[in-house]
C-alpha cells in the first residue's frame, strides 16, 4: 500500500465532517414555512437529511482512513511527514472547486442566481479539464454554463415557483 493512500480517505473525511456539521447547526436558522396549509414535513426536512447523509458518509471515510492506516502500519509501512502545501498541490481540483463554490454562494445574491449559475458552471469545467485542453474547451463550457443557468433557471423559478435571487438582473423585472 502506498504511503499516501489512506490519506485519501481521512482528509476529505474531516473536511466533509466539519462542513456537515457546520451545515447542520445553521439549518434551526432556516424559517419554517407552511404553504398552503400543515404538512408532516417542513423545509428543514431535506436539509436535515442531506446534512446527515453528509456527515455519516464522510465519517465512514474517516473511519476507512483509519482502518487503511491501521493496516499500512502492519504491513510496516513508515510514515512519512509531509507539508499542507503537499497536500493542497495533491488535490489541486478540489481545492478549486470549494473555492468556486464558496465563491458561488457568496456572490449569489449581489449577481443573482442565473449570472453566478453561468459563473460557477464555467468555471468548475475549467477547473475538471486539464489544463492542457483549455484552449479548445472555452466555448463549449461557456455554451453548456449558459444553457445550464437558463434551464435551472427555467425549472426552478416557472416550473416549481422557487424564489431565487435576482440579484443585478432585478432591474430587468427577471
Amino acid at each position: 500500500m502506498k504511503n499516501k493512500q489512506y490519506r485519501q480517505d481521512i482528509i476529505p473525511g474531516i473536511v466533509l465532517a466539519c462542513f456537515s456539521t457546520a451545515y447542520l447547526c445553521m439549518i434551526p436558522k432556516i424559517k419554517a414555512f407552511t404553504g398552503l396549509g400543515s404538512t408532516p414535513l417542513t423545509n428543514h426536512f431535506v436539509p436535515y437529511l442531506w446534512g446527515g447523509v453528509l456527515l455519516f458518509l464522510s465519517l465512514w471515510l474517516i473511519v476507512r482512513g483509519i482502518l487503511k492506516y491501521r493496516r499500512f502500519k502492519a504491513e510496516g509501512g513508515v510514515v512519512e511527514k509531509t507539508s499542507a502545501k503537499s497536500v493542497i498541490s495533491d488535490k489541486r481540483e478540489v481545492v478549486a472547486s470549494f473555492i468556486a463554490l464558496a465563491l458561488y454562494v457568496g456572490l449569489m445574491e449581489a449577481l443573482g442566481f442565473v449570472i453566478t449559475t453561468i459563473l460557477y458552471t464555467f468555471a468548475q469545467i475549467l477547473i475538471l479539464t486539464p489544463r492542457e485542453k483549455w484552449k479548445k474547451n472555452y466555448l463549449p463550457a461557456a455554451i453548456v454554463a449558459v444553457i445550464t443557468g437558463c434551464v435551472l433557471y427555467y425549472i426552478f423559478k416557472m416550473l416549481l415557483n422557487v424564489l431565487l435571487p435576482s440579484g443585478i438582473l432585478a432591474a430587468f423585472n427577471l
